[in-house]
């Protein structure tokens, strides 16, 4: 499933890491049920890719069970908060609907909902955080805070320590096995963004602390850098979040009577797939900067009676746009007036007819079973665009994850500009190369890959790996 999935010349370099990603997944799943209070749930996610070769309706994806967080002790205070506080589960997520329908999905799920506030559990990544950090309180593992790693030590190529500040003052740690990169993206390096994805970014999902620290220490000791354009991008929406304007991941876009064009008032994508990012990511030949950026997500008076919830936020300064007419709200939005009226009118069309004929919005397995509105017929994610007001609000590439960094084998080992394993380094996670790129095999496409490289990085440095 993951070389049908791919982009087609990506198993020439990546085929043996997704081996080893596939072989050793489901060992670090009990790996970490085994030696640490964390548990994982299936769920009814299904593969965005589900028609191709090797495709699952559902069956392959899981998600952290609920913990409560006081199992951390004096610990607890150092879990990062969520965007949002309300302790519903990703399964959750997926079984209720709640996109569309939030009041009956929580009705539904509140006496769990009472529980986990009573007792403190926790979900989603924290649950994920809170039962991996326990696990390794418990085994002993020393944890540094607020402990920047500044650079990478080295003897006769070998990597043999690393620098640290802490408690103002810089440290020497020595590494008998090795040092593992997993550090996370470059996401909040403005510079570093700037080179790779040049364009608007707003709205970053991801912690402020994804700086690139890892890349930077990496390619100054002589480190191959591979896919450093490749990143998760979503749309999201604008959320205040430890003082700043977050980015949270946002479903607006896909619930029916809302659709996404771009500055010449034209769809270029299916709005609910699930890799909506590699249509923001297209680039124009000619001037070198985005092809659909900027782009806006319209709805109408429909999609504000049905989803309140999901209307754009009007306290954010240029978040909302409102018109009796689709031709005065192009002029306030700066797009093109006449092909937005023909395409409202088109995809209005469609959504009577059920099928959308010019990108599919609706027809895969993907679409059919993850968000939209089931009450929404004939198709559950498309709908008119026809009723005034009409709303834009816009839509930036928001980055939940850049994906490029230290190239690695499939031993998690990071490789020299002649392809060779650097001695004592190794890479996990986002700080790596990450041979899915972009274009995301299936929800969790950056976690999932994560832990494992995690778990393969530690068996091969300690000398376990067979």
């Amino acid at each position: 499933y993951i070389r049908a999935a791919s982009p087609a010349s990506w198993h020439n370099t990546e085929e043996p890491l997704w081996a080893a990603f596939v072989d050793h997944a489901p060992e670090m799943l009990k790996f970490v049920e085994t030696h640490s209070p964390a548990r994982f749930d299936p769920n009814r996610d299904p593969d965005p890719y589900a028609e191709l070769p090797g495709g699952m309706e559902y069956g392959r994806n899981v998600s952290p069970a609920p913990i409560r967080i006081a199992r951390l002790g004096p610990w607890r205070g150092k879990i990062r908060a969520p965007t949002s506080d309300i302790p519903i589960s990703y399964g959750e997520i997926v079984d209720t609907f709640l996109y569309a329908h939030p009041k009956k999905g929580m009705f539904r799920l509140l006496p769990r909902l009472i529980w986990r506030r009573l007792t403190g559990a926790r979900v989603r990544g924290q649950a994920l955080t809170i039962g991996l950090l326990k696990g390794c309180l418990d085994h002993g593992v020393t944890v540094w805070t607020e402990c920047p790693a500044l650079r990478l030590l080295t003897q006769d190529g070998r990597v043999t320590g690393l620098k640290v500040a802490r408690h103002t003052q810089t440290k020497t740690l020595a590494a008998s096995r090795g040092v593992v990169l997993a550090s996370g993206g470059f996401d909040w390096d403005a510079d570093m963004m700037a080179e790779h994805f040049p364009g608007p970014v707003e709205w970053t999902a991801s912690p402020r602390c994804n700086t690139g620290d890892g890349q930077r220490m990496a390619a100054a000791i002589g480190t191959r850098m591979d896919h450093m354009d490749q990143a998760l991008v979503m749309g999201a929406t604008p959320v205040n979040y430890e003082g700043h304007l977050h980015g949270q991941p946002a479903a607006d876009y896909f619930l029916p009577h809302s659709m996404i064009v771009n500055r010449h008032g034209r769809r270029f994508v299916n709005e609910k797939q699930m890799n909506i990012g590699l249509a923001f990511a297209q680039m124009d030949p000619d001037s070198g900067t985005p092809a659909h950026l900027p782009a806006w997500r319209i709805y109408d008076s429909q999609f504000a009676r049905k989803y309140p919830h999901a209307m754009p936020n009007k306290s954010v300064a240029g978040n909302r746009f409102q018109a009796d007419t689709l031709a005065g709200l192009a002029g306030q939005i700066d797009v093109d007036a006449r092909g937005l009226v023909e395409t409202a009118r088109r995809f209005s069309g469609f959504a009577r007819a059920g099928i959308d004929a010019d990108f599919g919005r609706g027809a895969s397995i993907w679409d059919r079973n993850r968000g939209g509105d089931p009450d929404n017929q004939p198709n559950p994610t498309l709908g008119s665009i026809e009723q005034p007001p009409f709303y834009a609000m816009p839509f930036k590439a928001s980055f939940l994850a850049t994906k490029g960094g230290a190239r690695t084998n499939q031993r998690a080992e990071v490789l020299n500009h002649d392809g060779a394993p650097i001695p004592g380094l190794y890479a996990a996670g986002n700080v790596m190369a990450n041979p899915f790129g972009s274009k995301g095999v299936g929800a969790g496409t950056t976690l999932g890959p994560c832990l494992t490289w995690g778990y393969i990085a530690a068996l091969n440095a300690v000398g376990a790996a067979p």
